[in-house]
C-alpha cells in the first residue's frame, strides 16, 4: 500500500512538473515544424501581422525556386534549447542546422509576443537574414 501512495506521488509530481514548461514554446515549435515542412500557411497562424506579411513575402520566392532549392529548404531542422517568458513576450533560444551537416549547429533566438492571451511569434525584417 505505500508503494502505490509513493507511485502516485511520484506520477503526480511529474504530471505537474511537465505541465509547468513555458507557454510559448508549443507555438513556436508549431511555427518551426511548419517551416521544416515548408507550410507557410501554417506558420502564418503562429506569427503576429508582421510576422504574416514577412512569410507571404518568403512563400512568393519559394513559389519560384526549382525543386531542388525546396529540397535543400527542407533539410534544415530547429531544436528548441530554452524559453524565457517576460509578462507578454518571450525569447526562445534555438539550434539551427542542415540535416547533411548536423554537427554544424548554430543557435539564434526567435521573439514572441502574447496577443489577446495568445503567444505569436514576434518576426521582423532583420530576422530573415538569420
Amino acid at each position: 500500500m505505500k508503494r502505490l501512495v509513493y507511485i502516485l506521488l511520484i506520477s503526480l509530481a511529474l504530471f505537474a512538473l511537465a505541465a509547468c514548461g513555458a507557454k510559448s514554446e508549443k507555438p513556436a515549435r508549431a511555427f518551426f515544424d511548419a517551416i521544416e515542412n515548408n507550410d507557410f500557411a501554417a506558420a502564418r497562424k503562429h506569427t503576429t501581422e508582421q510576422g504574416q506579411q514577412l512569410l507571404e513575402m518568403l512563400e512568393s520566392f519559394a513559389e519560384n525556386m526549382s525543386e531542388e532549392q525546396k529540397t535543400e529548404m527542407k533539410k534544415t531542422r530547429y531544436k528548441i534549447l530554452k524559453t524565457v517568458e517576460e509578462e507578454d513576450s518571450a525569447i526562445v533560444t534555438f539550434e539551427k542546422w542542415n540535416t547533411d551537416s548536423p554537427d554544424e549547429k548554430n543557435i539564434h533566438e526567435l521573439k514572441m509576443k502574447k496577443i489577446d492571451g495568445t503567444w505569436k511569434v514576434d518576426l521582423a525584417k532583420e530576422d530573415l537574414d538569420k
